[in-house]
């Protein structure tokens, strides 16, 4: 199996070396493996086409697989020649729209599907809806409930079944942002609470880092990095991560004595590299600054993020990201010069 992730807890998901497509022209999952423990907050983070909902169908069982194995503690879900179906995988799944049924109240929506010969725990049930803050309404209607209350109906929809594995498909994408940020908080500290094993699909990298205990990032239908939201965020394993994760610039440039000279100055290297290396790094817009008394490049995007001004700049040649503090405030169109503020920078990439 492919070892992408060292850890002495055994995994409760086990993915190894599958592959899927939906037409022999095209592989969509190619020689994916990943672990998930028990307990763990994973996401799953890639842009749009990468493969993450695919993934997502493949584990709940929606999709099989052409190669590999899906395992769920230990029992075979998926194979090439076997299959289980999707009701009989114990994995809930959160679709980004809820799925709700619009003609059942809350009450109803949340117990449909509970079954009554296997007498469920009653106990459990009122627990999860008192964790969730949904009894006061559980006898509305779908069309009556604010967005981050449907949230809440359809998360609990899914725990009273007492998953093994919960999978997330955008379930946050159509709040608007401040109820975003509140419920996926919220939510966090619920599903911890009764230890639930969670992956979640995003391609929101803030969010991605702010909830998750590892992050496993997806392109071409590959896990090309796992590992926690501190290593993807400080050690990005390439400039695609890097630019995803960090709005980050990405410069080249040679080494001579510990000092990568780039286009717009120089940064140190921590590592000992020979003379004349060609180098990529990775440069944070809050490592660089701009100016009034140079007139390098043109303001072409300008945002206020969290306290903090974001800029785009750019000349004929290339573009940057920048942030700044509110101290002082440039303009759409303004002419501008960068300078480093912080010349300690990652290489990403080597030449030899």
């Amino acid at each position: 199996m492919t070892n992408d992730i060292e850890d002495n807890n055994q995994p409760i998901l086990e993915i190894d070396e599958i592959f899927f497509s939906y037409s022999k022209d095209e592989k969509i999952l190619s020689n994916l493996s990943l672990n998930v423990n028990k307990g763990e907050f994973v996401s799953i983070l890639g842009d749009s086409g990468a493969g993450k909902t695919s993934l997502l169908r493949v584990i709940n069982g929606l999709e099989q697989i052409e190669e590999g194995y899906i395992r769920l503690e230990g029992q075979l879900l998926s194979s090439a020649f076997y299959h289980i179906s999707p009701e009989k995988r114990s994995i809930g799944t959160i679709f980004q729209d809820f799925a709700l049924f619009p003609h059942l109240n809350v009450k109803e929506n949340i117990y449909f599907g509970l079954n009554k010969k296997d007498k469920y725990d009653e106990t459990f049930v009122e627990h999860i809806i008192n964790l969730l803050r949904v009894e006061k309404y559980l006898y509305r209607y779908v069309d009556e409930l604010s967005g981050g209350q449907k949230q809440r109906v359809s998360l609990a929809r899914s725990l009273v079944r007492k998953p093994k594995l919960l999978l997330m498909d955008e379930p946050f994408s159509n709040l608007d942002r401040g109820l975003r940020v509140e419920i996926r908080r919220e939510i966090k500290m619920i599903l911890k609470n009764i230890d639930t094993t969670v992956i979640l699909i995003t391609h929101d990298s803030e969010e991605a880092l702010s909830l998750s205990d590892k992050i496993g990032f997806i392109l071409g239908g590959k896990i090309i990095q796992y590992g926690t939201p501190f290593d993807i965020f400080y050690n990005p394993k390439n400039e695609i991560i890097a630019k995803a994760i960090r709005n980050s610039n990405i410069l080249e440039g040679e080494i001579s004595n510990g000092i990568i000279t780039t286009e717009i100055g120089k940064f140190k290297s921590h590592s000992k590299f020979k003379d004349k290396n060609k180098v990529k790094i990775n440069v944070n817009p809050n490592q660089l600054g701009i100016v009034r008394d140079k007139k390098q490049f043109t303001i072409i995007q300008k945002e206020f993020v969290d306290g903090d001004y974001l800029y785009i700049i750019e000349n004929s040649d290339n573009k940057f990201v920048v942030k700044m503090n509110n101290s002082e405030e440039f303009y759409l169109n303004e002419l501008v010069g960068v300078v480093i503020k912080d010349t300690n920078v990652q290489i990403i990439n080597i030449s030899l």
